[in-house]
C-alpha cells in the first residue's frame, strides 16, 4: 500500500480560499492560537464551499468528518498515527504549505516525503507520520482533513 497519493483538483486555490473564508467567518479557530487538530462541522464547510462538495461528488466520495490542522512549529504535529478505524484520509491544502514536508516513517526510518503540498492527497494515516518545517515560511500552516464513509483505499493501492 502506498503512503500517499496525489489527487488531481483543477480548482485547489478556489477551494482553499473558501475554506479559509469559512474558518474566518464561521469559526474562531484563527483567533484562538490553539494549534494542532480541530474538528469542524463537515456539512457547514461543504455548504460554504460548494466547489469542495462538487470535488468530492466528482470523485465519488461521501464525506464523514472534517477537521483543520493549524501549526507553526514541528512540535505541533510530531510523528503520530491517527485514530482507527480510518486508514485513508484526505488532506487539502488551505494556507502556507510551502516550506513544510509531510513525512512517513517505518521502524523510525523515513520512507516517504511530500514537500510543499499544493494539491489534495489521500494518505495512509496508520503509518507513523509527521509534518515538519523545512524552510523559513509564512505561518500558520493550515490543512483541511477529511474522512469518508467510503474510504478511498483504492488510491493507496
Amino acid at each position: 500500500m502506498k503512503y500517499f497519493s496525489i489527487v488531481e483538483c483543477s480548482n485547489t486555490s478556489i477551494i482553499a480560499d473558501k475554506i479559509y473564508d469559512f474558518l474566518k467567518t464561521q469559526t474562531d479557530l484563527l483567533n484562538t492560537k490553539e494549534f494542532g487538530w480541530h474538528f469542524i462541522d463537515c456539512k457547514a464547510v461543504l455548504t460554504h464551499v460548494p466547489e469542495l462538495f462538487n470535488f468530492f461528488k466528482a470523485n465519488k466520495l461521501a464525506p464523514r468528518d472534517a477537521a483543520i490542522t493549524i501549526i507553526e512549529t514541528n512540535k505541533h504535529l510530531p510523528v503520530h498515527v491517527d485514530a482507527l478505524p480510518v486508514i485513508a484520509k484526505m488532506n487539502f491544502p488551505v494556507l502556507n504549505n510551502a516550506g513544510w514536508a509531510n513525512r512517513w516513517y517505518v521502524n523510525n526510518e523515513l520512507v516517504a516525503e511530500l514537500q510543499d503540498m499544493s494539491t489534495p492527497i489521500v494518505f495512509n494515516s496508520q503509518v507513523p507520520h509527521s509534518v515538519e518545517k523545512t524552510t523559513a515560511t509564512k505561518l500558520p500552516r493550515i490543512i483541511a482533513s477529511f474522512t469518508f464513509h467510503n474510504e478511498p483505499l483504492y488510491l493507496l493501492q
